[in-house]
């Protein structure tokens, strides 16, 4: 029975697409084709156009390809069955868009007389294998803030702020695109880092939607993180996932391009969705555990007819979804984006977000002894029910627009120009102490007020230039930055609780007072950098890097005749890496690399101290086992000195030769394992201690990390069983056992002897259904309700138990 199906730029009915397919299933053995209807003409196929077709199903994606470019498609139902498509994003014509649909899939098209296509199998070539298509063709159309094509990135800007294919980067880079992240349906944002290689979550005690990680055995407390490119506060920031394009990290250090304002050991960069010129629609709806609620908008499209004033639209409302006892909140996110082409050769985009948070109490955070372990872990140790313990409101407001110009000579100017305002009011009930013998935990009210303030420019200059034989791909750039914050910290005593029976509410013992002297700070930066990819044929490339960073920091507190602390930093971050590349599909590579960031504070004699460096060495492979699956592989030595410490001559006051080391090996395969089967894989060793300090024992792991991890993600589309709408996940991430802060064997009212944070193995999963235009997806976390803690200096936080979110999604 030959039964087939065709259709054109105009949506079926459902209707008539019920009666349509019946009939073809009870033996109508005749091909169908369109009614007469004006579709593109053979000579307008030829013209390009944008597409934004996304990786799944076969059929879902040729339905889409057919409405986008006004065709006609012939093929059986049986021919698409199964197989799964890369989709198509970026401007092509209409041949050059359906090849890369079909890429890879067992499927050719052949044109029709007067338009059209007709699908068929692809020939067998000799030795049984099937047409396949050059890497480059995948490259071609990703950009290093566009799509991620399944799982496997290509491209990537974070670690060169040039779109440079990571098989050329001497660095490692891990991309998550905005397709893993729906898949994976993290309850927050920074638990992904269970699926990545030398990466961990970190349990600020701060914003419930901040992220924040360890990076290669470093804590960051948030400083790590840059949002297209811009460096910010992520221990403040809030960061929603509906605008968000893909999230890089960059392991390693990152002062060679962007200073030494925050981690020393990585970069955690948010590239956000851009408009796009073709229209899209999507609305989805969230239903889950702990009595979340949300809905998201993704819109994007022209503005005008030729496409040169694009949008793109997103917003988000969330409500609850916090898995301790006694909490609710809501927060609510809209970021307008404008992209116009000025000319062929200029562009401008302008790029709003608005969040506002209205934040309960905290989530649960945990006083160091092995009690803590015994606990349920959604109680509530805080007080949310009394005013002083309801927690507050968090507001940010972020402007940024970049303008490139492409000059005469090929080479591109961008001028970029970043502003981010947070604003938060907090007051919460915090455990201080414990007495194991009496089991009660001594608790404060804790008002925290603060600001952050960060203005930002950058000015580039990029091309592409031959001299002898080799080629140049550089990068000039100058960056001003200012940074300022604040914050007024009070505490009141508030009734102790026993752990093993809470009793609500409290009640404050004693007035409000000011802990700490309310204090301003802040930062003004000016740097230059340099960068030089270089190509000299056969196979070898080098990377060449500096910046050299003038940093200027004050701080005064708001006392009347408080004086205002001014200290000033230089310093000169290099990189050099070199990459050989004896095939297509292979990147050898080994790279050094250096970092600083400022030291805060004198020692006895009033002198400021030396910033802190870090220095990287690191050898790996890039290797594409096929042409949709990579497998990274990284070998890597980081130092970091400089580190203050504890003067023993003269206890009270520091001195900065404290010296820390992270020595480990990473492993990640990303892609298309086959047809219908997408794949992150990861797993880490890494031995991060102490090798230097007066106070700290050398030879004590540092907190939080754990020595071996490693995640497998799968996302098995169900084709093959007669279901290809149909697609499941199965995820398993382990982590050994953590020290939880430092020393490792202390004791004291914060601390006990030899607490560890337990390993864990968890187990995610989920069942989407995608019909197109619309698609429900349940996704389930921690399966076997595993008790999970996260490391943040001496306390760690639990995560959440078993938990399940229904969405619904609809394009329109």
């Amino acid at each position: 029975m030959n039964t087939s199906k065709s259709f054109h730029g105009l949506r079926m009915k459902p209707l008539a697409s019920l009666v349509q397919a019946t009939l073809l299933s009870i033996g109508l053995g005749t091909t169908l084709h369109a009614p007469a209807f004006a579709q593109t003409s053979v000579a307008n196929q030829q013209a390009e156009q944008s597409y934004n077709i996304a990786a799944g199903p076969l059929g879902a994606a040729l339905e889409q390809f057919a409405r986008t470019a006004n065709v006609n498609l012939s093929y059986s139902q049986g021919l698409v069955a199964g197989k799964q498509s890369q989709g198509a994003r970026g401007n092509f014509n209409t041949q050059a868009a359906l090849d890369m649909i079909l890429s890879n899939t067992g499927v050719e098209a052949s044109t029709q007389q007067g338009g059209g296509f007709v699908l068929r199998a692809a020939p067998v070539r000799s030795g049984g294998t099937l047409p396949t298509v050059s890497v480059a063709a995948q490259a071609e159309q990703e950009s290093a803030t566009g799509p991620v094509i399944g799982y496997r990135a290509t491209q990537s800007s974070t670690a060169t702020r040039s779109d440079i294919a990571l098989r050329d980067t001497p660095q490692s880079v891990t991309v998550i695109g905005e397709q893993a992240i729906k898949d994976l349906a993290p309850r927050a944002l920074d638990e992904i880092a269970d699926y990545i290689a030398g990466v961990d979550k970190e349990g600020v005690q701060g914003n419930p939607y901040a992220i924040s990680f360890y990076l290669r055995g470093f804590n960051t407390a948030g400083a790590a993180s840059a949002y297209n490119g811009f460096r910010e506060s992520g221990f403040e920031t809030p960061q929603s996932a509906v605008n968000i394009e893909r999230i890089e990290f960059l392991k390693g250090p990152a002062s060679v391009l962007y200073g030494g304002a925050g981690s020393l050991s990585g970069l955690v960069n948010i590239v956000t969705k851009r408009p796009e010129a073709e229209t899209s629609r999507t609305l989805e709806t969230t239903i889950g555990s702990f009595g979340l609620l949300g809905t998201s908008l993704d819109s994007t499209g022209s503005l005008n007819e030729d496409g040169s004033v694009r949008y793109r639209l997103t917003a988000d409302l969330q409500k609850d979804g916090f898995f301790a006892d006694q909490l609710s909140g809501n927060s609510t996110m809209v970021s307008p984006v404008l992209a116009w082409d000025i000319s062929e050769d200029t562009t401008v985009e302008f790029e709003l977000l608005t969040q506002n948070i209205d934040r309960p109490g905290r989530e649960p955070f945990f006083i160091r002894h092995p009690d803590f372990f015994k606990l349920p872990t959604d109680i509530q140790l805080g007080d949310p029910t009394n005013p002083l313990g309801a927690g507050g409101k968090l507001t940010r407001d972020l402007a940024r627009i970049d303008f490139t110009h492409k000059l005469e000579n090929g080479w591109k100017f961008r001028q970029g120009f970043y502003a981010n305002n947070v604003y938060s009011d907090d007051s919460t009930i915090q455990g201080t102490s414990y007495d194991p013998t009496t089991n009660l935990l001594t608790r404060r009210v804790r008002q925290v007020e603060s600001y952050d303030r960060s203005r930002i420019s950058q000015t580039e200059l990029s091309g592409l230039e031959q001299t002898s034989n080799i080629a140049h791909n550089w990068l000039v750039g100058f960056e001003y930055g200012k940074i300022t914050t604040g914050f007024n910290f009070r505490v009141a005593p508030y009734t102790p609780l026993n752990i093993f029976n809470p009793q609500y509410p409290g009640q404050a013992t004693g007035p409000i007072v000011e802990l700490l002297p309310g204090t301003d700070s802040g930062s003004n930066t000016q740097a230059i950098y340099f960068q030089d990819l270089m190509d000299f044929g056969n196979g070898f490339k080098a990377l060449l890097g500096g910046r050299y960073d003038e940093l200027e920091t004050f701080s005064q507190d708001r006392v009347a005749g408080s004086t205002k602390t001014e200290k000033s930093d230089s310093a000169f971050s290099p990189r050099a890496g070199l990459v050989w590349q004896p095939r297509d599909d292979v990147s050898y590579y080994a790279s050094w690399s250096k970092s600083f960031t400022p030291n805060s504070g004198r020692d006895i004699n009033g002198n400021d101290f030396d910033p802190q460096e870090g220095e990287q060495y690191e050898i790996g492979v890039k290797y594409d086992f096929t042409p949709r699956m990579t497998i990274n592989a990284a070998l890597f030595d980081y130092t970091r000195q400089n580190v203050s410490t504890t003067d023993p001559a003269n206890i009270g006051f520091n001195i900065a030769v404290g010296e820390q080391q992270s020595q480990g090996f990473e492993l990640e395969v990303f892609g298309e394992v086959m047809p219908g089967w997408e794949m992150i894989a990861s797993y880490n060793y890494i031995d991060a201690k102490i090798t230097q300090d007066n106070r700290l024992p050398v030879g004590d792991q540092l907190a939080g990390v754990p020595e071996n991890a490693f995640g497998l993600f799968n996302k098995f589309n169900l084709g093959r069983f007669g279901l290809s709408r149909w697609s499941i996940t199965a995820g398993v991430s382990y982590a050994d056992a953590r020290v939880s802060g430092l020393p490792n064997d202390p004791a004291g009212p914060l601390t006990a002897a030899d607490v560890e944070l337990p390993s864990y193995t968890k187990l995610d999963a989920g069942v989407i259904y995608d019909a197109g235009d619309w698609s429900v997806r349940l996704s389930g976390a921690n399966l076997t309700d595993e008790n999970i803690y996260d490391g943040y200096i001496s306390t760690f936080a639990p995560r959440a138990g078993r938990s399940f979110n229904l969405t619904y999604s609809t394009n329109f």
